[in-house]
């Protein structure tokens, strides 16, 4: 296979509590994220805003086995730089292959928990105030990804206004939406219409749902880990079948790290079930639910054989697929990343591993590289 550079569709942020309450509005600064030492009897550091916590050791894990003496001992001073210093993530990137990386958060998930609107959304504010800091320094190798808020979806419509002035690319929004918010509701056609104006895509990424506080047990971690992409399938459909797609056909939403395995036989599901009920329901879509997802939808995944393999039973996974090094998380593949391509994408042909690892992602986020 020719080699050739990578452009990451879901790479992460570090952030720095300390840098983020610097932006924080002053009437919640004595409520900035803070670092905490052995919370609650657990071992090791973790990252707190408000009663949200996430343990911080696997933020940073790239390149290192992710062990129980890793997992409870090591702290933000063992970070790599690069997950806070765009001069550190350059050097990081050339040594993996990587051309251009699309930006999301770390620790700011805790933000999607919080349950009181104006805190969340004065977090948000700070973290892409300090994101669209970092992406300038290159931003022709920098898709930096807003987090916006949706209790008020009028304000979450300003601020991402709002961030593609300050020249970020996308927004990241709830997976899972609050049970008494729920995607269907037109309270949020402004902010679709937003972001179709603006042609930001907003991301549904593994660990930001409103009922997704993270659980220290370590089963139900797994077990939440692997059942993430179930409700993000959910949201989808959501989106599909009450016609957000319809009305706003050039609105783009990315299932991030939630893997591609599943789409095909969800959306062979979907259109079964479009076609036994569209006309008893009078849904009003005028394509069927494989085309919406076609046509909108993107999802990025890390290490997924089995989507590999059936890939190409989704007649568009060609082209709405798209490949990420997770950096700087433990499931990183950094800094082997051209390695695992060579690895994994054996059966993909040369056309469609090139889409995947590359062009697809630059289309969507505009990406300018040759």
């Amino acid at each position: 296979m020719t080699p050739y550079k990578i452009v990451d569709a879901d790479a992460h942020m570090l952030e720095i509590p300390k840098l983020l309450a610097e932006r924080l509005d002053q009437q919640f600064r004595d409520r900035a994220p803070r670092i905490v030492e052995d919370l609650d009897g657990q071992k090791g550091e973790f990252f707190v805003v408000g009663k949200r916590s996430m343990r911080v050791s696997g933020a940073f894990a790239a390149g290192v086995v992710f062990d129980e003496k890793y997992r409870e001992t090591m702290g933000l001073e063992n970070a790599l730089p690069g997950g806070y210093d765009p001069v550190a993530r350059l050097k990081d990137m050339e040594l993996d292959g990587v051309e251009c990386s699309v930006l999301y958060t770390t620790f700011g998930f805790t933000f999607f928990w919080l349950d009181d609107a104006k805190f969340q959304a004065a977090c948000f504010r700070a973290y892409n105030d300090w994101l669209a800091e970092f992406v300038s320094y290159a931003p022709n190798r920098f898709a930096g990804l807003a987090l916006i808020p949706l209790y008020d979806p009028d304000e979450g419509a300003r601020e991402l206004e709002r961030s593609r002035k300050l020249g970020l690319k996308g927004g990241v929004i709830w997976a899972v939406p609050p049970e008494d918010q729920p995607y269907h509701l037109p309270i949020y056609d402004r902010v679709w219409a937003a972001a179709q104006e603006l042609e930001m895509p907003l991301s549904l990424h593994i660990a930001t749902g409103r009922r997704d506080a993270l659980p220290t047990n370590g089963a139900l971690f797994v077990a939440r880990g692997v059942g993430n992409a179930l409700e993000v399938q959910d949201s989808l459909l959501t989106l599909i079948f009450s016609g957000v797609l319809e009305r706003f056909p050039r609105l783009k939403i990315v299932s991030a790290e939630n893997d591609i395995s599943w789409v095909p036989p969800l959306m062979a599901r979907a259109d079964k079930y479009f076609r036994r009920w569209n006309k008893g329901w009078q849904l009003g879509l005028s394509l069927k639910p494989s085309e919406y997802f076609a046509r909108q939808v993107y999802a990025t995944f890390i290490d997924d054989p089995m989507g590999l393999q059936t890939y190409r039973l989704f007649p568009a996974g060609a082209t709405n697929f798209l490949w990420s090094t997770d950096y700087p998380h433990q499931a990183a593949t950094w800094p082997h990343s051209q390695e695992v391509l060579e690895r994994d994408f054996q059966i993909v042909p040369e056309a469609d591993r090139r889409k995947i690892v590359r062009e697809n992602t630059m289309k969507l986020y505009g990406f300018s590289v040759q």
